[in-house]
């Protein structure tokens, strides 16, 4: 039997990440319809989904997915997908119109919601060696 655990973490009053755990196929897409499906006539206009460890997605639930990118566009939102693994990412790079990808792709949520990467430290210095005086 398929499982699906979802957690969601308010990033402001329209900003949301969904962290998705587990299978999204047939018996578990109802469960993410439900929770998405009120989404575009909320207050929430951006939505980041995490799939660092979704660990299955058929065709139904990526077109769940791109369904609620659609109506969030339409209210100039949208929903992006976060760490995706290579064969969700290649499913969504498979399924692009014209060179597009049905669903914007992120390497890391922090991407995905626009924020700064941190800066690399800085390059590691040495010290002079101070030479012992006879």
């Amino acid at each position: 039997m398929m499982q699906l655990s979802v957690r969601l973490v308010p990033i402001g009053p329209d900003t949301l990440v969904i962290a998705l755990t587990g299978e999204l196929g047939p018996t578990t897409r109802p469960v993410l319809a439900a929770l998405l499906g009120p989404l575009p006539g909320s207050m929430v206009k951006h939505v980041v989904v995490c799939a660092a460890d979704l660990w299955f997605c058929d065709m139904n639930g990526l077109a769940q997915l791109a369904a609620t990118h659609r109506a969030l566009q339409a209210r100039g939102g949208r929903l992006a997908i976060a760490e995706a693994g290579p064969t969700l990412r290649r499913m969504i790079e498979l399924t692009a119109a014209h060179g597009r990808p049905l669903l914007p792709l992120h390497d890391t949520v922090d991407d995905a919601l626009g924020r700064p990467r941190d800066p690399a430290p800085p390059a590691r210095r040495h010290l002079p060696r101070m030479r012992a005086t006879h």
